[in-house]
């Protein structure tokens, strides 16, 4: 790949003295914890009773978050694709997490917001996050990890915004922004 490390086959890369890791590797870690994520919101909104809607339709919900917003803010703050976020709004109106109504400036923009149901679902789950082993009042250390790695993703999600905004990726370019990827590994380890 990028001639610093050798992929294990299962994308791990493999530990060494000249352990690196490329920004596809990271992407793939990312994309695996991601569905995992998922996987595990499945477990608990079964474990709630709660059968109505699905794990990507509950992270649309924690990012409208509380109050009114445009659709469109929304696919650009959620980053949903158009065809898919049209289908799980439409479903969450349906199943009453969502309410909608026309912008008050122009009828024409729709604009969404968290029904009684939706918040009530909401603050059940961060509830349900707080009394996680690896929540915010975790007493095992974790909790300073996962700040360390939320901030570590989020300046690396800003490093892509700039590169995409401002004439795509020079690969590179990539070798001065290695600490990103160092202190996200570091914190994970």
């Amino acid at each position: 790949m990028n001639g610093h490390h050798r992929p294990n086959g299962d994308g791990e890369v493999e530990d060494g003295p000249e352990r690196r890791v490329s920004a596809f590797d990271l992407a793939r870690v990312i994309e695996r914890v991601s569905r995992r994520f998922l996987d595990y919101l499945r477990l608990e909104l079964g474990k709630l009773g709660i059968e109505d809607i699905s794990p990507a339709q509950v992270m649309i919900l924690l990012t409208i978050g509380q109050g009114e917003i445009a659709v469109r803010d929304l696919l650009d703050r959620g980053h949903y694709g158009g065809s898919n976020a049209s289908y799980n709004l439409k479903q969450l109106v349906e199943s009453g997490y969502l309410e909608r109504g026309a912008s008050p400036r122009d009828r024409r923009l729709a604009r969404i917001s968290l029904s009684l149901k939706g918040q009530m679902l909401c603050e059940r789950l961060r509830l349900l996050d707080e009394a996680h082993p690896f929540g915010p009042r975790a007493e095992n250390g974790v909790g300073a990890d996962f700040l360390t790695t939320h901030e570590t993703l989020r300046r690396l999600e800003q490093w892509w915004n700039d590169s995409l905004r401002y004439g795509g990726v020079l690969l590179a370019s990539c070798i001065s922004y290695s600490f990103i990827v160092q202190d996200l590994v570091n914190s994970l380890l």
